[in-house]
C-alpha cells in the first residue's frame, strides 16, 4: 500500500474534472468557472503537474474564497485527475442595502443573499436566484444572523422558500429591530402583519382564511392591512 501511494502520488495530473452541486436550485457556477478557481484563471496551470506537488487542502482553500461556495473537497481519482467537488451555499432571501441621512449603505454587506446557515454572501454575476426580498432594521450592521432570533427567522424563510404557493406570493419581508415581520404580497395592495417569526403554520392557515373567505367577498382593495400575530385572530384594517 505504501509502494502504491508513492506511486500515485508521483503520477502527473491528466486533467481537472468538476463536479457541481447536483441538489443545486440555482447554477450559480459552470464547470469553467471553478475551473478559473482552482487555476487562478490558468495562471497556477494544474495539468501537467505530479501529484506530489499539488497542495489540494491549498486548492480547497482557494475555491472556498468564493463566498458563494459552502463546501469543496479536492481530490485524485484512479485515472489520474484531480476531481474538485463543490456545494453551493442555498439563499433563503435577498437582502436590499438601506441607505442612512448620511447617504452610508448599512445592511448586510451591501446587500447581498442570505443561506440557510444565516450567513450572507454575494450576488451572483452568472444567476440571479429567485428568492424573497428582505429589508428591515434586523439586519443593520450584522455579519450574519446566527443568533437565538437570527435563527428563528432563518426557519421562517425555510419555510417559506419550501411552499410554493407562499413563496409566489410574498415579494418582500420586513423584519424590524425586535424580529418582527411585515410581508409584502405579491398581489393585493395590503400588508400583512406577521408578528414574530414563530408558528409559521398557524399564521399561514389563518391568511388562507383571508386569501379564500373574506377578500372574494369584500374585494381585493378593501383592506390596507392584516394582522395575524394575535392567536386565534385575524384583523382586517
Amino acid at each position: 500500500m505504501i509502494f502504491v501511494e508513492i506511486q500515485q502520488s508521483h503520477k502527473l495530473c491528466k486533467g481537472i474534472i468538476v463536479k457541481l452541486d447536483p441538489n443545486a436550485e440555482y447554477p450559480f457556477f459552470s464547470e469553467q468557472d471553478i475551473k478559473d478557481l482552482v487555476t487562478l484563471k490558468g495562471v497556477d496551470e494544474i495539468k501537467g503537474m505530479s501529484f506530489s506537488d499539488i497542495k489540494l487542502k491549498g486548492l480547497e482553500k482557494r475555491v472556498l474564497k468564493n463566498r458563494l461556495i459552502k463546501n469543496c473537497q479536492v481530490f485524485r481519482d484512479l485515472s489520474g485527475n484531480l476531481v474538485v467537488s463543490i456545494e453551493q451555499h442555498r439563499p433563503i432571501g435577498r437582502l436590499l442595502g438601506t441607505k442612512t441621512a448620511e447617504n452610508q449603505i448599512l445592511l448586510a454587506q451591501n446587500g447581498g443573499y442570505l443561506t440557510e446557515t444565516g450567513d450572507f454572501v454575494p450576488l451572483s454575476s452568472k444567476f440571479a436566484a429567485r428568492t424573497v426580498i428582505l429589508s428591515g432594521g434586523f439586519f443593520s450592521k450584522q455579519q450574519n444572523i446566527k443568533s437565538s432570533k437570527g435563527q428563528k427567522v432563518v426557519s421562517f424563510l425555510k419555510e417559506l422558500q419550501q411552499n410554493s404557493f407562499w413563496k409566489a406570493q410574498v415579494a418582500e419581508v420586513v423584519i424590524d429591530d425586535d424580529s418582527e415581520l411585515t410581508l409584502i404580497p405579491q398581489v393585493g395592495h395590503h400588508q400583512i402583519d406577521f408578528g414574530l417569526p414563530e408558528d409559521a403554520s398557524i399564521k399561514f392557515d389563518k391568511l388562507k382564511v383571508f386569501y379564500k373567505t373574506i377578500l372574494p367577498l369584500k374585494g381585493w382593495d378593501r383592506y390596507k392591512k392584516v394582522s395575524v400575530k394575535f392567536k386565534n385572530q385575524i384583523v382586517c384594517e
